[in-house]
């Protein structure tokens, strides 16, 4: 199984046709055929992408990797979130609704385990849900205790396997967590960005995760002309004890995309082209005790 690449993408409300500017020109006309590209040329093992919200990216994309695996969220929900595995590569997908806090149309989470041999490796994609607001951020802070509880779970079960050696279960969590913080009331009542960043990387750490080192520090980007900041809205959080490939300057998540623009105009036309988030990718090589 190992090294093992994971890549996450939230693409924004990919529908696979495209979409149309105010003066109704075309504004993504062959964004579904460049995602297409964008997949083969980093050739991960195994891809999540979010915000699908047509069928039709999911025929085309089988049509795309006729070979892959694909599994895909459903429910009332408006956007789902497509996994992709490369042949050979053994797994079992479960979808988590204990995410939508009994709400139909909030997103449910998307537990894909994989499996060789003896190595069992739980990756959970998650698009939590977004909003600044109290409603938001409540709805958010309770997905992340699935989290935990999910944690606390896999641990169990890994412990009660036969060749338990003490190891905690090889559990990875990614995707858009939308940690935006809250907006409650002016400015010194708020919990910024980064604030719930940290105290979500604290409650990781203290359960056993930690946050592998990305390589820019930004994965949301609405463009030069926008009033919304740049901000760090997907992570990637993964078992203490696990090994991934890592940089020369010690980064083990390589954030893409826009990210790798010199200039605001080619940064803007990147975002038109593909999607305001920027991909996510880490390869896994090795389980640690």
């Amino acid at each position: 199984m190992l090294p093992l690449k994971i890549m996450t993408w939230n693409v924004e409300h990919f529908n696979g046709r495209g979409g149309k500017s105010p003066d109704k020109e075309p504004l993504r006309k062959g964004r579904l055929n460049r995602i297409v590209d964008f997949i083969k040329d980093e050739e991960p093992d195994i891809f999540a992408l979010s915000e699908v919200t047509t069928s039709l990216v999911y025929t085309k994309m089988v049509a795309a990797f006729p070979n892959h695996t694909f599994h895909i969220t459903t429910g009332q929900q408006s956007q789902e979130i497509l996994i992709g595995v490369r042949p050979g590569l053994g797994s079992f997908f479960t979808q988590k609704d204990e995410f939508k806090r009994n709400n139909i149309y909030l997103r449910p989470g998307a537990l894909l385990t994989v499996k060789d041999g003896d190595l069992i490796v739980p990756i959970l994609f998650v698009h939590l849900k977004s909003m600044p607001s109290a409603e938001g951020f409540g709805l958010r802070d309770a997905m992340y205790d699935k989290i935990y509880s999910l944690k606390k779970a896999l641990d169990k079960a890994a412990k009660a396997m036969p060749n338990h050696q003490g190891a905690a279960a090889n559990f990875i969590v990614l995707g858009d967590y939308n940690s935006m913080g809250l907006d409650y009331y002016r400015r010194g009542n708020d919990i910024s960005g980064n604030r719930e960043i940290e105290v979500l990387t604290r409650k990781m750490n203290a359960r056993g995760m930690r946050k592998p080192l990305p390589s820019h520090p930004f994965t949301y980007n609405n463009g030069s002309q926008s009033d919304l900041p740049l901000s760090e809205l997907d992570h990637l959080f993964a078992a203490e004890h696990l090994e991934f490939e890592t940089s020369a300057e010690g980064h083990e998540v390589r954030v893409a995309g826009w990210n790798l623009k010199n200039t605001a105009a080619k940064q803007d036309k990147w975002i038109e082209k593909f999607s305001d988030h920027a991909p996510l990718i880490a390869t896994l090589t090795g389980v640690g005790s």
